[in-house]
């Protein structure tokens, strides 16, 4: 479901669309030319990585972001480090 959202992209603070799923976040935003694909995205305290990005119709007014999941996965760093190795 989409929903407006103030959102930080980089150190910019932008309002986009945002349709957040279970395995990623699609985003619309104008279009700006400071834009790097190698920002990451902080959405409402959590933080994210860009998978993909796209100048809809390349006239520079959209950007189309795709993102993966979280940088900081709380549940993907437990489940690591609760790995142990064990002697059979």
């Amino acid at each position: 479901m989409w929903e407006l959202k103030a959102i930080e992209i980089g150190s910019k603070k932008v309002d986009a669309q945002v349709n957040i799923k279970e395995n990623n976040v699609e985003i619309e935003v104008p279009y700006y030319k400071s834009f790097k694909e190698t920002d990451v995205i902080k959405i409402d305290k959590q933080t994210y990585t860009i998978f993909s990005a796209s100048n809809i119709g390349g006239r520079d007014e959209l950007l189309a972001i795709s993102t993966t999941t979280e940088i900081n996965n709380e549940h993907s760093n437990k489940q690591a480090t609760s790995r142990k190795t064990t002697d059979i």
